[in-house]
């Protein structure tokens, strides 16, 4: 299952291709990805540009489709393990990043997306949350 994915409306957002890193990326479909050097490779804290929309091929400059993330747009993500998902509308959150699993914490490393509801019933631990990017790295001034 993806670790992000777009909320709302069929309009799929700002797709373009870009060049995979160099071969040994390991990212999934719906992980969250930073340019670096021309290529994406997977987000790590600080610097999040796009959403992949394929698997990483393990192959360097192979041409994938990504999602450049928006700050207009609503997506959803999954809260880490230990808390309930509906007491945290309002919170800033951070991402961990982990290919295939990327999910949302309040570490305080980062202040990557604030919450604005939740989708999972109420009282579900690691539940989905809707959030918004205050910041996209590849979009700040």
């Amino acid at each position: 299952m993806a670790s992000v994915t777009r909320y709302g409306p069929a309009d799929p957002g700002l797709i373009v291709e870009a060049l995979e890193g160099s071969g040994t990326q390991t990212f999934k479909a719906g992980d969250l990805l930073k340019f670096s050097s021309g290529t994406v490779v997977i987000a790590t804290a600080g610097a999040i540009d796009a959403i992949a929309c394929n698997d990483a091929t393990g192959t360097a400059n192979t041409k994938l489709p990504v999602e450049i993330i928006s700050n207009d747009a609503f997506y959803v993500a999954t809260y880490k393990a230990s808390a309930t998902a509906q007491t945290l509308v309002g919170a800033v959150l951070d991402f961990t990043f982990t290919a295939g699993a990327h999910t949302l914490d309040e570490s305080g490393a980062t202040t990557d997306v604030i919450c604005y509801g939740f989708s999972d019933a109420v009282g579900t631990t690691s539940g989905k949350l809707l959030v918004k990017f205050i910041h996209a790295a590849g979009l700040q001034a």
